[in-house]
């Protein structure tokens, strides 16, 4: 079989193979009402006793500790977000008529909503850095495609925001695995192949600095792809042998584009942007690298390019799920990368990534709602049918590490969901 890369390049995708594994998710707790609790409470305790947060359906601290929480429906945005909690909707009538004043318990509603705007807010702002992203790359690569010089302080700034605000990486993750661009864009997949960068370097146990350096070597990877002709970068069809040969020369041209913007300050970046397409075993390109003669940074960029390739559409295929991906190079790069980044592989990018729909032995079928490192084959699952494809109408959390005759047997798109 040829080069992984290789073949996914020039439209040959390995066959899909059977399935498997995860991804983690934030939760969002309501702060515990004793918490809103302030100098008016008193004025309630003497017309009336307070509210107790089970009469009101709102769930305190202690009971959302014990409660399985779900994400938010594909159908909802663009990509699965779990911020926006729902506020409960069992509000007594009394609650509604009567003012909220800060402090009392019926002024919780306006609490949390307060909350929940904050959440909205911040994933807003998260998606807002892939905008700035995107922006950052197409500047970088209009002064590359005319042979000028560019600044990388912006996008190391931006890498540097993402990998300080620990929620960001997972909303950010999720916009990039569940985007469905058809058009082959160099920018977003330099953008997606970031994301899922530095998931990895966290995997691996890199520190600040590393996972920035690996951040924005990653983003600007594909930045040689600039010198390849339009025609050939977004051909529909298999690449002839001379259009291949071509596409293969980006990495030098990374590396010339590199040096002579940065200069020998950034020798390093231009190494690892001239060996993201070598392999373990020297199957890869240009030079035949293998082992320690490939930049560690490169190995990673190298198998998460692979694994964006394989998770978005192109113009010869349409996109394999997040598991098929893993499956693919799991079943498929034998002596192509390190066991190490396998392993980081399928517990930081998951096969089933939260808000992925799943089907189980039974062929009940069920959305993905919490993973867990620790057996990234049995997440937490939100079921959603029965096994008869029946819609279910009362919820029902099932945690597969805990019922050892269930296991996932398949994924599915949401669109492929029984109507």
């Amino acid at each position: 079989m040829g080069r992984l890369s290789d073949l996914i390049k020039q439209g040959k995708v390995p066959e899909k193979n059977d399935k498997s594994i995860q991804d983690e998710r934030d939760k969002i707790r309501i702060r515990e009402l004793a918490e809103l609790k302030t100098k008016k409470e008193t004025v309630v305790e003497e017309k009336k006793e307070p509210v107790k947060a089970e009469e009101e359906d709102f769930p305190s601290e202690s009971s959302t500790k014990k409660e399985e929480k779900t994400a938010v429906g594909l159908e909802d945005l663009e990509f699965p977000s779990e911020s926006k909690a729902k506020v409960p909707e069992k509000v007594s009538q009394k609650v509604a008529e009567k003012p909220s004043f800060p402090g009392e318990v019926e002024s919780l509603p306006t609490e949390a909503g307060i909350i929940i705007r904050e959440e909205e807010r911040k994933e807003k702002e998260f998606v807002d850095i892939y905008d700035e992203f995107y922006e950052f790359l197409t500047e970088v690569f209009d002064a590359a495609k005319t042979d000028q010089k560019f600044s990388i302080d912006r996008g190391v700034e931006l890498v540097a925001k993402v990998i300080d605000t620990p929620s960001a990486i997972e909303s950010l993750y999720r916009k990039a695995i569940y985007r469905k661009e058809f058009k082959y864009d160099s920018r977003v997949h330099g953008i997606n192949v970031a994301i899922f960068a530095i998931k990895i370097g966290e995997g691996l146990g890199y520190k600040r600095d590393q996972l920035v350096e690996l951040g924005i070597a990653a983003l600007i990877h594909d930045i040689g792809m600039c010198k390849i002709p339009d025609e050939v970068v977004n051909k529909e069809g298999i690449l002839t042998n001379e259009e291949y040969a071509l596409i293969k020369k980006h990495p030098q041209f990374g590396y010339e584009i590199v040096l002579n913007s940065l200069g020998e300050k950034y020798k390093w970046l231009a190494e690892v942007v001239s060996q993201e397409q070598e392999r373990e075993g020297g199957q890869g390109y240009p030079r035949g690298l293998q082992g320690n003669e490939i930049h560690e940074y490169a190995k990673v960029i190298g198998i998460v390019d692979v694994y964006e390739a394989l998770s978005h559409p192109r113009p010869q295929r349409k996109r394999f799920l997040p598991y098929e991906s893993t499956k693919v190079i799991v079943n498929s790069s034998k002596n192509m990368f390190p066991q190490k980044l396998i392993r980081a592989l399928l517990t930081k990018l998951s096969c089933f990534p939260i808000s992925s729909y799943v089907v189980l032995n039974s062929k009940a079928i069920g959305r993905v709602v919490e993973t867990n490192e620790a057996s990234p084959l049995r997440p937490v699952i939100e079921m959603l049918y029965d096994s008869m494809g029946k819609k279910l109408t009362e919820k029902k959390i099932v945690k597969l590490q805990d019922t050892p005759l269930l296991y996932i047997t398949d994924s599915m798109f949401e669109e492929d969901l029984p109507k």
